[in-house]
């Protein structure tokens, strides 16, 4: 099944709602927010618990070899970036109300380019979320497959 273009998708919503229902659309429109923006919560609470666990046992995992060294800084930096890009992509704010638009129609294709444009934002920060934790997980993988070496300190 083919997804509506979003010419096709502003066509039938005026025809459901009738371009004189512009509140509708609007109640609509910020419905579909209001979920895109949650799920984005979502994404910085799970990027939180990353870089926080990393902050207890970070060094432990880093301990273990270059090779876990280097997982766990990538790892970390994608989590981290993913976390920039949700914030600055999808909580960035400009409302509904104030999109460009002559007609109900321009304003509607207007708003309909926005919301895509963030949810375009959320998957770019849900794939560098999902990468970062791999490498994060593989970091992890090389410290319990040398456990030894993870808990040995340095001397200094």
């Amino acid at each position: 099944m083919s997804h509506l273009t979003r010419d096709q998708e502003a066509k039938r919503l005026l025809d459901h709602y009738g371009k004189d229902e512009f509140i509708l659309i609007m109640e609509m429109l910020e419905r579909q927010f209001t979920v895109l923006h949650n799920r984005a919560q979502v994404l910085l609470g799970l990027c939180g618990i990353v870089i926080t666990t990393t902050g207890f046992s970070g060094r432990i995992i880093a301990n273990t070899d270059k090779f876990a060294q280097v997982s766990i800084v990538i790892g970390v930096s994608l989590v981290l970036l993913a976390a920039a890009v949700v914030v600055w992509g999808v909580l960035h704010l400009r409302w509904l109300s104030i999109q460009p638009g002559e007609s109900t129609e321009q304003w509607l294709m207007s708003c309909l380019t926005y919301r895509d444009k963030k949810t375009t934002s959320y998957r770019i920060g849900i794939a560098l979320m999902l990468i970062g934790l791999t490498f994060y997980v593989i970091a992890i993988a090389d410290m319990l497959l040398n456990p030894r070496v993870a808990y040995e300190l340095p001397v200094r």
